[in-house]
């Protein structure tokens, strides 16, 4: 089964949980800087690590081959050997072969005094590119576009052509096994796909095994693998972990990772080294799951086509670089490459952890190399330290249980250890992995807090209950682990008998953390229940508090004056009358003229007949209100009474000659020689944007009835309003009244309305004689 991989950061988070601390970054296997090459360009590179040497050639336009020490170093040129392309190390490493397309030629070099032996040519326009030694023959491809073929020169140094009874359409690309055997592969795109043909080379004849074309637009490279059963194709754009079998080129299981572009290349114990994307490679075991290492070039340096070369020991991997135009090539040397990082992860179950508190322990890992088939738990030791104040070098915990590898946290197994956190000072975990096999070893330190810290507290109660009445009140401690069982909760109660509140004393916690405290409260109001957690040894303090609202009776109250309605500046006589109430007899009057805020009028306590009088002095409409502010059994209460302001009116009639008696009312006498009859009215006090109305009456017919009237005009500003009319309008000897009405402003009325009186009138025809 393929398992799903996650990358590094991913499988520490969820195996951390609710900690912070994370394993070490990933081992930087490439931090040497990489080596420039004094070439210009590219071609093909050969470890000959017994001589201690790289053989690298740069192809079109150089005239040598560059030689170097095993890291890089001591650069030196094999002069005259033009165009150097293909190389490959004789089956007993005394010499080096370089294709010179160039040429029409093969070079032979001593490995020993890095000078050409002999050069063996291959015919004109023969143009040999790719080199591969496979059961003692030198074997090359070569031709142009249109028409190649495979040579061979055998060890009498004579040239063969056309050893392949087939056609090519150019130049094939020629691999074998990193060891010297009889398999020689051949390939050249074609178009959409690629051409592959598999042979066995003995006694310098090639026997075709398989032909196929393979779905690979883009060759740039593939290789053999070790054991020659097994081709591993680089590719951009059809890049898979297909394993193309050699016996007929089938699919034949899959390598652990995709082969990615531009090179390809197996080392001698069959570790695989290939193209991840163009600017990053890997290496990895031929099968199975994940890879050793992974390295990065990043843009615009991508990895050379035919850019990887292995040490025959597979200690060490070498690795060409060049920029987007494919030149400025530079060498990268891997040390380990087939030894996978790990990381380390911890998780603690709690954070922080509180002084003596219970806690646990465990450590896993990470790695890009999965387990192998029938593993449980990653190879290799595993030394876990505890240090903490009173063992400050640390004590080794033996044993630690372990956990098999399960996905989608824990690949690779992991080590549980619990104890108790110390109750003062730091905690902290080392982990020692020794590495196995194909692992790299590891070691990381895991700090775990530990430190006081206040755990939640809530309290519910409920918002109303009887006085004298049973009420509980319940509450709970919520830590987010199991607590330590320590401290305890007090409960201060506050109410109207104590408002700096009492001890009530300490609830017992249950064993989840809640508690209930049962009450009979017998003062009324608000109750309030102030919950403590003084922390014990182990916690910070914390509180909480629940209030509920405790009923009372609700007293007699009334306000009252001694007259309704009053004249500006009369004195009011305001009376509060409270009934009966338990532990107060506090009343408290206030006054609110129209239109001002209210006042404190007097306050004291009722007398034996449940009074309180004050005498207040009205100037306008005025709201009285009397007050209880409760007491331990008896609720708040407020009551209200109005006392309104009549204003005072004057009428005075203009120019009235006489006055007659008609029956026992008094008339006013007009007569009409007079002209114009006036009515003035005057209001005291009166208010702007208050206005009077003035109503005639004419009596006929045994009865009064409306004449006219003139509806609210505004009073002058000293009050007074004068009306008129013309005599003439009257009837000669008929009965006439008059009054006015005074209207207060529709907002904010400071008095009320008010009627003057009516004012009689008579008119006689003419003069008076």
């Amino acid at each position: 089964m393929k398992l799903v991989r996650f990358s590094p950061p991913t499988a520490a988070a969820l195996l951390l949980g609710l900690t912070t601390v994370i394993g070490p970054g990933a081992v930087d296997s490439y931090a040497a800087s990489d080596v420039p090459l004094p070439i210009a360009h590219f071609a093909h590179m050969v470890v000959d690590a017994p001589h201690g040497h790289l053989f690298i050639s740069g192809g079109a336009g150089t005239d040598g081959i560059l030689v170097t020490d095993l890291d890089g170093g001591n650069p030196t040129m094999i002069g005259g050997e033009p165009g150097a392309t293909g190389l490959a190390l004789s089956g007993d490493g005394s010499a080096l072969y370089a294709a010179l397309p160039d040429q029409d030629a093969i070079a032979a070099i001593s490995t020993e005094n890095l000078t050409e032996s002999a050069r063996y040519g291959t015919g004109a326009g023969t143009r040999p590119d790719s080199l591969a030694v496979a059961g003692g023959t030198v074997w090359f491809g070569y031709g142009t576009a249109g028409d190649g073929g495979i040579g061979s020169v055998d060890g009498s140094g004579t040239v063969t052509l056309r050893q392949d009874s087939g056609t090519w359409p150019a130049s094939p690309m020629l691999a074998t096994t990193p060891t010297p055997s009889g398999v020689l592969a051949a390939a050249v795109q074609t178009g959409d796909t690629s051409a592959f043909v598999t042979y066995r080379a003995v006694g310098g004849v090639l026997t075709r095994q398989a032909a196929k074309a393979l779905p690979v637009p883009d060759l740039s490279d593939f290789a053999v693998t070790a054991d020659g059963l097994h081709l591993a194709v680089s590719s951009w754009l059809g890049a898979s972990d297909h394993r193309y079998r050699t016996s007929d080129l089938a699919v034949d299981g899959r390598f652990a990772t995709p082969v990615g572009p531009s090179a390809v290349a197996v080392a001698p114990d069959g570790t695989v080294a290939n193209g991840e994307n163009s600017y990053a490679f890997e290496t990895s075991p031929e099968t199975g799951e994940g890879s050793y290492q992974q390295y990065t070039y990043g843009y615009p340096v991508s990895l050379a086509v035919h850019g990887l070369a292995w040490a025959p020991d597979g200690s060490r991997l070498y690795a060409v670089g060049v920029d987007a135009s494919g030149g400025t090539p530079r060498l990268r040397t891997v040390r380990d490459p087939e030894t996978a990082w790990v990381h380390l992860n911890g998780r603690a179950t709690t954070t922080p952890l509180a002084p003596g508190e219970a806690y646990s322990f465990r450590a896993g890992f990470d790695s890009p190399l999965s387990l192998g088939a029938g593993e449980s738990m990653i190879p290799g030791a595993v030394r876990i330290t505890r240090y903490d104040a009173a063992d400050p070098d640390g004590v080794l915990i033996p044993d630690p249980t372990t956990t098999p590898a399960r996905g989608p946290a824990d690949f690779f197994g992991s080590y549980y250890v619990s104890g108790t956190a110390p109750l003062t000072g730091p905690l902290s975990f080392r982990v020692d992995y020794s590495g196995s096999g194909h692992y790299g070893p590891a070691a990381q330190t895991f700090d775990m807090p530990v430190a006081k810290y206040a755990p939640t507290m809530t309290a519910t109660a409920p918002s109303t209950a009887g006085r004298a009445a049973p009420t509980t009140v319940t509450g709970r401690l919520t830590w987010p682990h199991a607590q330590v069982r320590t401290g305890a909760v007090h409960v201060v109660k506050t109410d109207l008998a104590h408002p700096s509140g009492y001890s009530a004393g300490t609830v017992p916690l249950a064993a989840d953390g809640s508690f209930a405290f049962h009450d009979t409260p017998q003062v009324g109001g608000a109750n309030t229940y102030a919950f403590t957690y003084d922390g014990g040894t182990s916690y910070l303090p914390v509180t909480a508090s629940a209030k509920v609202q405790v009923s009372r009776t609700t007293p007699s109250l009334s306000v009252t004056t001694d007259a309704k309605s009053y004249h500006s500046g009369a004195t009011v006589k305001v009376t509060a009358h409270l009934g009966t109430t338990y532990n107060s007899r506090l009343v408290t009057l206030y006054d609110q003229p129209a239109g001002k805020p209210r006042a404190q009028l007097k306050s004291g306590k009722a007398d034996a007949h449940g009074n309180l009088v004050a005498y207040y002095k009205v100037t306008r409409n005025t709201v009285f209100s009397a007050a209880f502010a409760g007491d331990y059994h008896y609720a708040p209460r407020t009551a209200t009474t109005t006392a309104t302001l009549t204003p005072t009116v004057r009428t005075q009639m203009q120019w009235p000659l006489a006055t007659t008696r008609i029956g026992s009312t008094t008339y006013q006498v007009f007569y009409k020689s007079e002209v114009t009859m006036g009515f003035d009215l005057q209001v005291t006090p009166h208010q702007s944007g208050g206005c009077t109305t003035m109503y005639l009456e004419h009596y006929y017919s045994g009865a009064w009835h409306q004449a006219t009237s003139q509806r609210c005009v505004p009073l002058y500003d000293d009050g007074w309003y004068g009306y008129s009319r013309a005599l003439k309008l009257f009837a000669s000897n008929d009965r006439y009244r008059i009054r006015g009405h005074y209207t207060p402003p529709a907002k904010d009325a400071q008095t009320t309305g008010v009627w003057s009186q009516w004012t009689y009138l008579t008119i006689r025809p003419g003069s008076p004689s």
